[in-house]
């Protein structure tokens, strides 16, 4: 058996041997390429740059990039090159509205072109830490496509600032003209949404604004009482003209993109979540062989302080609600510069709110005064009017001429005390405006349980209703207000119907807003007091 098997081994070796000697294929001469050979010729005739090295951007697992200053920390995937993670340190906010799609905000597209979005692309850099010693910094992100399309994309951030200079290098690497429909740089889908432990901030709105052609354009994604959004799911709302910037905003904080030079156009999406993305629209160009195109954007990703925002010299500014009406504006901006120099003295905004709210009663004093005297003086005539009603209760006419008589007789306009009070609506609303939105009440504390002058001054719940004390105090001074104003006894039970309607209406929102109408309550009610002891008493 033993020889058996060492004949088949020895057997085996001799095959083997034969084999390679005179059966196995030659194996090729090092040679130069014989000329009429087909491939060589091939290869010699298409240029290197039309077939690019792939290695140049491997093909990795997708991975973060930090960047953090002393305002934000963002981190990047690059995945895209696109933002994760948008930290606001100040505020504790986080800027990115979370999603489950993988729909990150700052991405670059291109029809056609999913790559963009998909796949990996190389940045220069791991990490940048910036401090004031290290105020500034860029990142850059590289995609190389296999038409020979490299698009460099460098963010510069700023230690000190909540804005991105943004640049967009567009380089041919073949000697092929490259033809480019359109690319779109875009944020969302939504923006971080204002939510708390105690629940979501009442009011929170957020939606897209575009500049264009030196007007404000704003897109609805919700219907409302009179009419349905402008914004349509699937359907992109397209803005051309001169773009000034687009954002998309909340409340409180908003995303911009500003082109630095001409840009084709804004667009609007909003996906099945009513969840908006905002992007502009850079117009279609041919990209000559081994040429490069550059395009610079300011972003903005930040919070809507209008003089931080204003100082960037970018028109943002104009994104910032002061006021629910532009009328008022500039009434909310002068208001907005008393409010913070108040702080600077005293640094607690509840103080600031009380300080403000007494500036304004000392200057409409003159009016107010002017309403509460024609309302005394309705009130001393009052008895003479029920007499003449009882008289002529079946003559309205009569009843009309002497009514006027009257009033002409003892000189009151019935309606003199509303039109101080007119006056003084332009105030109103540019406060009510300036406590409702402005950022620098948002997690501003008062005294004891006002924690945020931004939410409601909830200290509990009964049986899930939040128990607010300011709104309650409030209706309660309204109470007092209307019974010392109120001139017919019949409209006494009618008038109040009022504070009970405001308490309702004022519950949830903001405690600083609630702060401010309380306040003016108590003063009118000082007010009312003093100028009765002034004044006779009403006749009986």
């Amino acid at each position: 058996m033993e020889k058996r098997t060492l004949l088949a081994i020895v057997l085996c070796i001799l095959v083997i041997i034969f084999y390679n000697i005179f059966l196995a294929p030659k194996a090729p001469k090092m040679v130069p390429p014989q000329p009429q050979a087909p491939v060589p010729e091939k290869i010699v005739e298409v240029p290197k740059e039309e077939v690019p090295a792939l290695p140049e951007i491997p093909i990795i697992e997708s991975r973060d990039i930090i960047v953090e200053t002393d305002l934000v920390k963002a981190v990047f995937t690059t995945q895209g090159a696109r933002l994760k993670s948008y930290w606001l340190k100040n505020y504790d906010h986080e800027l990115i509205s979370t999603t489950e799609e993988n729909k990150y905000p700052l991405s670059l597209e291109i029809p056609g072109q999913k790559e963009l979005v998909s796949e990996n692309w190389r940045p220069d850099r791991e990490r940048l830490i910036l401090s004031e010693n290290n105020p500034t910094g860029e990142v850059k992100f590289t995609y190389l496509n296999p038409q020979g399309l490299k698009i460099i994309r460098t963010l510069r951030f700023y230690n000190d600032s909540y804005k991105i200079d943004a640049k967009v290098s567009l380089q041919n690497t073949t000697s092929q003209d490259i033809y480019i429909p359109e690319y779109r740089l875009s944020w969302g889908p939504g923006i971080g949404e204002e939510e708390k432990k105690a629940g979501r901030r009442y009011g929170q709105f957020a939606g897209p604004v575009s500049f264009i052609n030196g007007k404000l354009e704003k897109d609805t994604l919700t219907r409302s009482f009179i009419k349905g959004p402008t914004v349509k799911v699937g359907v992109p709302t397209i803005h051309q003209g001169k773009v000034g910037w687009v954002a998309l905003k909340s409340k409180y904080f908003m995303a911009a993109f500003v082109p630095l030079e001409a840009a084709q156009a804004t667009v609007i999406e909003k996906d099945e979540r009513n969840k908006a993305t905002v992007g502009i629209k850079m117009a279609p160009f041919s990209l000559k062989g081994k040429g490069t195109i550059s395009h610079e954007f300011t972003i903005y990703p930040g919070p809507k302080d209008y003089e931080l925002v204003k100082g960037l010299g970018l028109g943002l500014e104009q994104a910032v609600d002061l006021a629910w009406w532009s009328w008022v504006t500039p009434i909310s901006l002068l208001l907005l510069k008393l409010f913070k120099w108040f702080y600077k003295i005293i640094p607690n905004y509840g103080v600031a709110i009380i300080l403000i709210t007494l500036l304004t009663k000392v200057i409409l004093l003159p009016f107010t005064q002017r309403s509460f005297t024609h309302m005394r003086a309705m009130q001393a005539i009052q008895p003479k009017i029920n007499a003449l009603r009882e008289k002529h209760k079946d003559n309205p006419q009569e009843l009309n001429r002497q009514m006027m008589r009257l009033y002409r007789e003892h000189k009151v306009n019935p309606l003199g005390g509303c039109f101080p009070m007119l006056l003084q609506m332009p105030i109103f609303f540019a406060l009510f405006g300036l406590l409702y939105t402005s950022i620098e009440l948002r997690g501003a504390g008062f005294i004891w349980w006002i924690k945020d002058l931004s939410l409601p001054d909830t200290v509990g719940y009964l049986a899930g209703f939040p128990i607010n004390i300011l709104p309650i105090l409030m209706g309660l001074t309204t109470v007092i207000q209307q019974k010392m104003t109120t001139v017919d006894p019949r409209q006494a039970k009618m008038m109040l119907f009022m504070p009970v309607f405001m308490t309702f209406i004022f519950y949830n929102f903001p405690s600083g807003l609630v702060l401010y109408w309380s306040v003016t309550n108590v003063l009118t009610i000082g007010q009312q007091y003093i100028i009765a002891k002034r004044m006779p008493a009403p006749a009986k």
